[in-house]
């Protein structure tokens, strides 16, 4: 089956039925041929079963393995998957980024409790981020993490924005390239060969130069929302 996923045009041998059940929205009836062809294999999934935490099942390991060979993919194009919950608001796009157990996830679903039908959800785990020379866009992806939120819809990124756990709420625009670098490091998605990922690198590079950052210390209070959007975003 053929999918269009951030413009690129995916064939996808899916073996279970959470992944093709995610990729529907992305469904492409066009005659374009597909530029990038995934089958992951059941010897894959079994090593991937080997590593991964206990009680993934084989559906999640199909779902996320999928999710690295289309990053690989897209890399030298110019995209990569981000490690983020992806929300739009007001027809931007903005991205929460987190390690695992933060609260990325938490975070965005207070946007939706603060500021409901002015938030969308994009996708809570593994949105696309495009780059060229005009700006940056995200898209969602069939590759959901487990959350359920992966939709075929896009928008302009206007920030992206790393979370620490606090107690108190805080944010402050990120200026120190390397500590940007480091941030979108544990952001991406790692499992790439070493000419993928000097291509990620340059990504980063481009990415800096378009796109604002920001690095927001909070708690799981709803004013945690107010004070984020405040400082991004001035209606």
């Amino acid at each position: 089956m053929k999918y269009k996923i951030a413009g690129f045009i995916t064939e996808i041998n899916t073996h279970y039925d959470k992944l093709k059940k995610l990729s529907e929205p992305f469904i492409c009836d066009d005659n374009e041929n597909a530029e990038i062809f995934i089958d992951i294999k059941e010897s894959r999934i079994d090593n991937l079963l080997n590593k991964m935490i206990e009680g993934t099942t084989r559906e999640d390991a199909e779902e996320f393995a999928a999710s690295c060979d289309f990053n690989k993919a897209i890399i030298s194009k110019n995209a990569m998957l981000l490690h983020s919950s992806a929300i739009m608001y007001n027809g931007g796009g903005y991205l929460f980024s987190a390690q695992s157990g933060v609260g990325k996830s938490t975070h965005t679903r207070l946007w939706k409790s603060a500021f409901g039908d002015k938030v969308k959800y994009i996708n809570d785990d593994k949105p696309v981020v495009k780059i060229d020379e005009k700006g940056c866009i995200v898209y969602g992806t069939p590759f959901d993490g487990g959350s359920g939120i992966a939709n075929n819809i896009s928008a302009p990124l206007k920030a992206i924005i790393f979370i620490k756990r606090a107690d108190k709420n805080s944010i402050r625009k990120m200026s120190q390239t390397s500590e940007i670098l480091q941030e979108l490091y544990f952001s991406t998605v790692h499992m790439v060969d070493k000419i993928t990922a000097i291509d990620m690198l340059k990504n980063f590079e481009r990415l800096i130069k378009l796109t604002d950052f920001y690095m927001l210390e909070c708690n799981t209070d709803i004013e945690s929302a107010l004070v984020a959007k405040k400082a991004l975003i001035t209606e």
